[in-house]
Parts: structure tokens; C-alpha cells; sequence
């Protein structure tokens, strides 16, 4: 897609490209008008100089000389039957045409101008005028010194174009990439506001065209809206969970209570599955904190060895769970610069979800993949898997397949890891497990 500085660019090129051909066209047009007008003026005067013809002699044509400074002119004459008379002692050999005839036979002072190649291959002007009954004198000039000096005025036009043209569009190019300064602002603020980031707000130059301007304000109203938006967003998430933590605590203590407590099967059964109930609303409540607390700024980053984050990411699942996971690391440390608390969410949330939906036995596998460039951190499990038409939507918050749906669970915990994984600027991806199920792949560079 083209820029519009290069567009801009491209349309004073060719405006300025039309004019000055214009231009130059015009100006070329008139100076050969002018030039072919003094040699025409210069053939007058040659003939105006005197020729005196006797047609009942035999005898040449008497030839005034030229005036002194004049240009070579050479006269000849031609009469009614076609004969030229060279009446100088130097000729151009121009043969008699239709034209000289006709006006030798012509009423005297009959004339016409003409543009001719002698034999010689020179280029002429002619001027005919019939000045007795049957005969026609002719001033002939050359036309080498006016083709010279419209050849070498072409060239001059040319160049004077060419540099006209490289001006204006540099100017063109100057002037638009000042303008367009705050566009690209205004592009870097957006581009910033989709990585869910403040970014600067653009700003305002002084001589920016209006329409720019209004861009610039809207870009900056949008990003102060959003702004606020956000936070309010990120205050509720934040007030909700801390003011549902207090009252889940002590309703889960009643229920625990009651429930030792109960005598009859029918209560402790009841009770039992609140219980359970009030266990996934507060597993609800931290993934929500979690994810606000994914929106604060960048958290403190260290040198970490990944291959003890995975590990300890294991342990953790096998305590809460007893779902045993297979650890496949490099015998060599794996260090790099990251977020400890992003590390855990991306190894703790997909441990999580391959033990939810692959129940026992099915395996679990943890394995991390050190290049020189990057770290490969891949989890794996032989549960039912995903879609594939389904893996695109599962990192959306709360979305969750329709398979998953009777299983305990909020659908926040892909969201999660790929929040974590895009702080890390790193991908992930889905895919099939050797194992029959699903294979998560984080990549994160080095």
C-alpha cells in the first residue's frame, strides 16, 4: 500500500512534470516562432538589397551586394519554364519546385516562404517573390545556426524541467511529511491502546492542516476516554474481588461447620456440594484479581532458570491434586530475563487446565525446549483436546467450548497465560499432543 507521502509525492511530480512540459513546449514554440521570423526578416532585406533582371538579354541578373552585417544570404532566380539562374557566386543547388513556378508566372510582388533540404542535405528557408513577368527571385539562409539554437534550448528546457520537477516533489514530500508528523502519532497511539498500553498522547503542530488537527484531538479525546474506562475497569475488578473475598471466607467456614457437624446424609450431602460450589466461586474471584492484576503495569522482572518455574508448577498441581506430571527439561540451566509471577500464571493455568479436562489417568507432561534464541515451554496431555475450530476463541475471557461446559471451571485460565505470554512478547499456539490430546506451545525469546 502506498504512503501518502508517496502519493502526494507522486501528484506534484506529475503536476509540476505537466506544467513545466507545458511550458517548455510553449517557450520553444515561440522562440522558433521568433528565430524563424528573423531569418524571414533577414531574406526581405537581402531582396529589398536589389536584383536587377533584363529578360531580353541572355545576360545574368545584376546582384546588388549584401548590406554589411548581414547574415549569408544567397539569391538565385528561377524563371517561368523551371531554369534557375544562380545569380551568387555561391548556391545551395536548390532545384526549381511547383511553388517557385507558380509564382515566376505570378502578378509581380507574389510571394511565399518555404522550408526546404538542399541536396547537400542542409536545411533552408526560401523566400520566393515574383519581381517580372515569368521570373521569381529566391533568397536562400541557412538554417543550421537557428537549429542550433533550438537544439541546445531543448536541452537547457530539459534540464531546467527535470531539476523543476525533483524540487517540487522534494518540497511536495517536505511539506506532507510535516503534516503528516501527527498522523503517525496518531498511528502509534492506536497501535499502542490495541497492546492494551497508554501510550503518548499525539500532539498538535503549529501549521498542521485543519483536517489533521481534528484527527489528533479525536485521537487524544479516544485515548483520555479509554483511559478512564480502564481504570474504573480495573477499580471495580479490583474493589469486587477484595470485597467478595471476606464474606466467601466466612460462608465457606459456615458451610465446613455445618457440614461436620450435620446428622443426617441428606444435609451432609447438601452441604457438601455448596461446599464444592462456594470452592469454584472463590477459584472465580482469584482469577479475576489475577487478570486484574495482569492490566497493572509490568511487574519486576528477574533472571530466572524456567526449568525450577516448571518444576515448581508441577509440585504444585501434584499437592492440590494428585494427578502425577511428567517433567521433560535440559540437563544445562535455562536462564532468562522474565516476570517470576507471569511465569508461574502461564506453567500454573495450563497444569490446571490439563488436569481438569484430562482426567486420571490420562498423562501430563511438562517440557521445556532451550534454542539460542528462545525458549520453547510446551504442555501436553492425552485428555479429548480442542477443536480446531474452536482453538482461535478459547484465550476470550470466560469463553468456554461447549464440551467444557459441564466441567467445573470460569474460562479464564487460557486468558490468563495469554495475557502473561503477550508481557513476555511471546506466542502461543495450539495444537495435537502425541498423547491424543491437547499440546500448548509458549514461546518466549531470549
Amino acid at each position: 500500500m502506498r504512503s501518502l507521502r508517496t502519493t502526494v509525492a507522486l501528484i506534484v511530480a506529475v503536476t509540476v512534470a505537466l506544467s513545466v512540459a507545458g511550458l517548455a513546449v510553449g517557450v520553444w514554440f515561440l522562440t522558433r516562432s521568433a528565430l524563424l521570423g528573423s531569418v524571414d526578416s533577414s531574406l526581405q532585406s537581402r531582396l529589398e538589397a536589389g536584383i536587377f533582371l533584363d529578360p531580353a538579354e541572355e545576360a545574368p541578373p545584376i546582384v546588388r551586394p549584401p548590406l554589411s552585417g548581414q547574415p549569408t544570404v544567397l539569391v538565385d532566380a528561377v524563371l517561368f519554364d523551371g531554369d534557375v539562374f544562380e545569380v551568387d557566386r555561391e548556391s545551395f543547388d536548390l532545384p526549381a519546385t511547383e511553388e517557385d513556378i507558380r509564382i515566376a508566372e505570378s502578378p509581380v510582388g507574389t510571394q511565399a516562404y518555404s522550408t526546404r533540404v538542399a541536396p547537400s542535405g542542409a536545411q533552408v528557408r526560401v523566400l520566393t517573390v515574383a519581381v517580372v513577368d515569368g521570373v521569381a527571385a529566391r533568397a536562400v539562409r541557412s538554417l543550421e545556426e537557428t537549429n542550433t539554437i533550438l537544439v541546445g534550448l531543448a536541452s537547457i528546457l530539459a534540464v531546467v524541467g527535470v531539476a523543476a520537477v525533483g524540487v517540487g516533489a522534494g518540497i511536495g514530500v517536505l511539506a506532507v511529511r510535516r503534516s503528516t508528523i501527527p498522523l503517525e502519532e496518531v498511528a502509534d497511539a492506536m497501535r499502542a491502546l490495541t497492546r492494551g498500553e497508554s501510550g503518548d498522547a499525539p500532539e498538535v503542530r503549529p501549521g498542521s492542516p485543519r483536517e489533521v488537527v481534528d484527527v489528533v484531538q479525536a485521537t487524544s479525546a479516544l485515548q483520555a476516554s479509554l483511559r478512564e474506562s480502564h481504570e474504573k475497569q480495573e477499580q471495580l475488578v479490583q474493589d469486587a474481588g477484595h470485597e467478595l473475598r471476606t464474606p466467601l471466607a466466612a460462608l465457606r467456614a459456615n458451610v465446613q461447620f455445618a457440614a461436620r457437624t450435620a446428622t443426617d446424609a441428606t444435609t451432609q450431602e447438601s452441604l457438601t456440594a455448596a461446599q464444592a460450589e462456594l470452592d469454584e466461586l472463590g477459584r472465580l474471584v482469584e482469577e479475576l484479581l489475577a487478570l486484574a492484576a495482569r492490566d497493572a503495569p509490568v511487574r519486576e522482572v528477574v533472571e530466572l532458570d524456567i526449568r525450577g518455574a516448571v518444576t515448581a508448577a508441577a509440585e504444585r498441581l501434584t499437592r492440590r491434586t494428585g494427578r502425577d506430571v511428567t517433567v521433560d527439561l535440559p540437563a544445562e540451566p535455562v536462564l532468562m530475563n522474565v516476570d517470576p509471577v507471569g511465569m508461574a500464571e502461564i506453567v500454573g493455568n495450563l497444569l490446571d487446565n490439563a488436569a481438569k479436562f484430562a482426567p486420571a489417568p490420562a498423562p501430563i507432561i511438562a517440557a521445556v525446549i532451550a534454542r539460542s534464541d528462545e525458549v520453547v515451554i510446551e504442555v501436553r496431555d492425552g485428555g479429548p483436546g480442542i477443536p480446531e475450530a474452536e482453538r482461535a476463541a478459547v484465550f476470550d475471557r470466560f469463553h468456554r467450548t461447549p464440551d467444557a461446559r459441564a466441567i467445573p471451571g470460569s474460562g479464564l485460565g487460557l486468558a490468563i497465560v495469554a495475557s502473561a505470554v503477550a508481557d513476555e512478547s511471546g506466542t502461543i499456539t495450539l495444537g495435537e499432543a502425541p498423547e491424543g490430546g491437547l499440546l500448548v506451545r509458549v514461546v518466549l525469546p531470549r
